[in-house]
């Protein structure tokens, strides 16, 4: 599955503990390679967020 020009696939994947003491590491991908990846602690829905506002940013340019 190709990615549409300007979309960007967030892939997230827990690397320990549990609730709001999750750890998330998440990356930004474009045709099955990694722009940008990073990681953020806290429940799953903030550590999407994360990743989807620095996809955004690189949809900006």
């Amino acid at each position: 599955m190709a990615a549409e020009p300007g979309k960007h696939e967030i892939r997230l994947r827990r690397t320990g503990g549990s609730g709001p003491n999750a750890q998330w590491q998440w990356e930004v991908l474009t045709e099955g390679r990694v722009l940008k990846k990073g990681t953020a602690l806290g429940e799953e829905h903030k550590a999407y967020a994360t990743a989807r506002k620095v996809s955004e940013k690189l949809a900006k340019g």
